[in-house]
């Protein structure tokens, strides 16, 4: 559970989700929502936006600001929507001048639209500095240190640069593996899980309004290099549960073969 919650918050911060940014010392309190966020190579949490006068936090030019960061991240699933994670963070926000931006870059390795939004006419890059992280999801509320989710060496330097899997532009093909598998496949993860297989992790189980279109059905909230996290609607009620990967996946053939080992064990497990 440890892994899979840094797994989470990684994720997060190196760019799935969406940012919101509020600078709590400034007036009007106005969040920064227009934000694309990433990790650098090095393992510094960088957000990059278009300086808008409405919103002051953008403009701001004085040195560091106290600053609330926010991200949330949905289920990769396209009939509902259900929130699977988010990470909270209170640090500090230093804006890079125009001159200082380019140097940056030269080295810190981000995602191209950071760097392009960052290079635009009125773009630009700050650096958010932070202890701590906040994880919220279905297992409830998880403090972590910055250092363990950016992947820093207690020395100084980062482990893994801005790598993270699945990464934004990898979740959808994650997800397109978990379609591969049929409703009973699924219902029997579950079902194993329910009966106290040690790969399985009941995370939450709640009364909830459903409908017809979700009753009965079972929604992938996430799936990443440690395991699948599943939803069962059924009769009223929304249960989530994890189910552990044997290995960490690194890599998209690696995630079928990690799916694949937990059906067929999955499928052996005794359901009472």
């Amino acid at each position: 559970m440890r892994a899979r919650s840094v797994s989470l918050a990684r994720r997060l911060l190196c760019g799935a989700g969406r940012a919101a940014l509020v600078a709590y010392d400034l007036e009007p309190l106005v969040e920064a929502r227009a934000l694309c966020h990433g990790m650098s190579a090095t393992g510094d949490l960088v957000v990059a936006c278009l300086a808008d006068d409405a919103v002051p936090t953008t403009t701001w030019a004085d040195g560091a600001l106290r600053v609330r960061l926010d991200i949330v991240k949905e289920a990769p699933e396209s009939a509902v929507r259900i929130t699977a994670c988010a990470v909270h963070l209170l640090g500090t926000l230093e804006w890079l001048s125009e001159e200082d931006v380019h140097d940056y870059l030269a080295d810190a390795d981000l995602d191209p639209r950071l760097t392009e939004l960052a290079t635009m006419v009125g773009g630009r890059l700050g650096i958010v500095r932070s202890d701590r992280v906040l994880l919220h999801d279905s297992a409830g509320v998880t403090p972590l240190p910055f250092g363990e989710v950016a992947g820093l060496h207690p020395a100084g330097g980062a482990r893994w640069g801005c790598r993270s899997f699945p990464d934004a532009e990898q979740e959808w093909n994650a997800r397109d593996l978990v379609g591969g598998l049929s409703k009973n496949q699924l219902t029997g993860l579950l079902t194993a899980a329910a009966a106290g297989w040690e790969a399985g992790v009941k995370l939450s189980s709640r009364a909830e309004v459903t409908c017809s279109h979700t009753e009965g059905r079972v929604f992938c909230v996430d799936i990443d290099r440690t395991g699948l996290t599943l939803m069962a609607v059924t009769l009223g009620r929304a249960s989530v549960h994890f189910l552990a990967f044997e290995e960490p996946a690194d890599a998209l053939d690696e995630l079928a073969d990690r799916l694949g080992q937990l059906v067929a064990v999955g499928s052996v497990q005794p359901t009472e």
